[in-house]
Order: structure tokens, then C-alpha cells, then sequence
């Protein structure tokens, strides 16, 4: 029995007349081959049968058309819905994606380098861990000639492209709101300023005390792992020896729902007693009761965009080492939680 042998992309491209790497693009739904060539290229493949030898090809180019992705924590929303802009791009242009998350731990961060490492991905998308100032394994995939682009936050100590977002602008902005509200003596639940986001908005606050010329000694800044139960418990304990501040800007809103639980608790009412603001713009937070004031964050922009400069930067061949830092713009959404009630006259 003749054995019929397999369809290959260069079959393809005699039967159309094309060159083997348009038929190559246009089968993996690159962006700079028209949608009228894809569709053809598609119809005839079908038509010949042809299936892709993905590792045949991966080893002839030594591409593995895969990049990695590696975030604190796959269940929080902003990385979430940033994840879901890096995978649409990296759909567009033909690429694998391969995620990993770090729990905000520099040793998973290192293991998980390492694990991309091993799987060949041609490039790295990052968000550091909070308490990260070892960078020998970032520095260890650049030195292997793989490019490592920092989204959201990024690690001092090496050049690379950055996509963030203004954080010492909003921080200043939401804490502007807060003292035209009335607040004066404002307690933040911050993450740890090693982490370039915590680091900026804290910034931002003490800018805004600075421009309406309040004494810094009415601000208490909390470091601290943002999560729920931890912010309970500390606003709880505040509350319970006196300390009852203004307002309390939690930088990000899982801390904030946790803020005010113990607020409800003590029997303090939000915004009567307590203003309270968030910072990600969690789907919980207009259904939180009272709807929750936070930051609308592009996370699904910042992915894309991440996404789209590693690939062309994969694509051009450029120089390995690039400073471009993109910065996005976000919003603040006023809601119940930060506006006083004013009273019937």
C-alpha cells in the first residue's frame, strides 16, 4: 500500500504562489498578513489536508513561538484580566502562553524563571514579587538573551521595557478626595514599599499632605501583606485603643473590604464616621455595601500592550536591552464609602 506523504507549508505555497514564510504567518493569524490572505491560505490547507508539525518547526527555527508570564497571584482581578490581554495578543501573532504566579515569594519567582527557562519561552513577561530585591535570576534569562519586560510593577536595578501605570498620580489624586472630604488624620494600608507600586503611592500620599499643608504626623502609613483578614484584624485593633482615623485608604480593595468589616464591628459607620477608599476597582466593590471608592486600573490594556511590544520586539530582532516605559492612565471611580452624608436641614 503506497504511503501518502504528509502535506507540508511548502505545498501550500506552490499551490498558491506564495513563499513558505507568508503561508507560515498567515496560518498562525500574524497581524501583517491581510485577513482576505489568511482566509485563502486557511481554505487551501484544509483543502490539502495539511497538519501542522509544531515541534518539527520549532526545532528546525529554534523558535518555540512561547512566551512566559509571571505574576503574584493568578486570583486577584487586575492580573487576572491583564492575563486575558497578554493571551488575546499572543493569539493574534501565533504565540503560546505559558503563566506562572509567585504568591509575592523572590524564591517562587526564581523557580519560575527557571521552569520557563527550561521550556524554551522567547521572552518573559513580568510582575515582580513585593519583597524582591534580588535580581541575579532576572539577570541570569538576559544574560541567556532573553528579553524580560516589566508590566505594572517593576524591579529597580536593570533596564528593560516597562508598560505601568501612574501610581504616585492617583494615590495624590484619591488622597486630594479624601481631604476635600474632611479627613485630615488618614491611616493607608500599604504593601511593602520594596514593590515599586507600594513605593510610588505612598509617594503620592505624602505629596498630597505636603500640597494642603498638613503635618505628616496625621498620616500612619501600615505596611503590611494585603490581604482581607490582615487588614480586620489591624483596623479592629486600631479602632479598639482609640486610634480612629478620618479615613482609611487601603491600596487595594480585598483590604478594604476587610476595613471596613471591622469598621461595621466596632460599631463605626462608613462614611459617616470613617471615609474609605480601595485601589483595583475589584467587581466586589460596587456591590460592596456601602459601594466601595477605588481606582479603575487598565489592566486589560496594560496586558495588551505588554504583550504586543514583547512580540515585536521578538519579531524585529532588536537589540536585547530596551528602557521604553509606557504609562497608562486610570480613574478614579467615586462611590457611597468616601462621600459624607450631609445632614437635612
Amino acid at each position: 500500500m503506497e504511503i501518502k506523504k504528509a502535506t507540508t507549508i511548502h505545498d501550500i505555497a506552490k499551490a498558491l504562489n506564495l513563499n513558505s514564510s507568508t503561508i507560515s504567518r498567515a496560518l498562525n493569524n500574524h497581524p501583517r498578513v491581510s485577513q482576505t490572505t489568511r482566509d485563502k491560505v486557511k481554505a487551501k490547507a484544509s483543502e490539502l489536508n495539511y497538519q501542522p508539525n509544531n515541534l518539527a518547526a520549532n526545532l528546525r527555527t529554534n523558535k518555540s513561538n512561547t512566551i512566559g508570564v509571571v505574576i503574584p497571584f493568578l486570583s486577584r482581578y487586575f492580573f487576572s484580566t491583564a492575563i486575558a490581554g497578554i493571551e488575546d495578543v499572543a493569539q493574534a501573532y501565533g504565540y503560546n502562553v505559558i503563566i506562572t504566579q509567585t504568591k509575592d515569594i523572590t524564591e517562587k519567582e526564581k523557580e519560575s524563571i527557571n521552569t520557563l527557562l527550561k521550556s524554551r519561552v522567547e521572552g518573559i513577561l513580568i510582575s515582580p514579587a513585593m519583597y524582591n530585591d534580588d535580581i541575579e535570576h532576572i539577570e541570569k534569562a538576559i544574560n541567556q538573551q532573553i528579553p524580560i519586560f516589566c508590566f505594572d510593577r517593576y524591579a529597580e536595578g536593570f533596564q528593560t521595557t516597562r508598560v505601568i501605570m501612574d501610581d504616585r498620580k492617583t494615590a495624590l489624586l484619591m488622597c486630594n478626595h479624601l481631604i476635600q472630604q474632611g479627613a485630615k488624620k488618614i491611616t493607608v494600608l500599604s504593601g511593602y514599599k520594596t514593590a515599586s507600586i507600594y513605593s510610588n503611592r505612598q509617594k503620592g500620599i505624602i505629596d498630597s499632605y505636603i500640597k494642603h499643608d498638613i503635618d505628616l504626623k496625621h498620616l500612619n502609613i501600615k505596611e503590611m501583606e494585603l490581604d482581607t483578614h490582615k487588614a480586620y484584624c489591624y483596623v479592629k485593633d486600631l479602632v479598639e485603643k482609640g486610634n480612629v482615623p478620618d479615613a482609611i485608604y487601603a491600596l487595594n480593595d480585598m483590604t478594604a473590604f476587610g476595613a471596613i468589616k471591622a469598621l461595621n464591628e466596632t460599631k463605626l459607620s462608613v462614611p459617616k464616621d470613617v471615609l474609605v477608599v480601595g485601589f483595583s476597582n475589584e467587581p466586589l466593590s460596587e456591590l460592596f455595601t456601602p459601594s466601595l471608592t477605588t481606582v479603575n486600573q487598565p489592566a486589560y490594556e496594560m496586558g495588551k500592550l505588554v504583550a504586543k511590544k514583547l512580540i515585536l520586539h521578538l519579531e524585529d530582532n532588536e537589540e536585547l536591552l530596551t528602557s521604553e516605559t509606557s504609562i497608562l492612565k486610570s480613574e478614579l471611580i467615586i462611590r457611597e464609602s468616601s462621600l459624607r452624608r450631609r445632614k437635612k436641614v
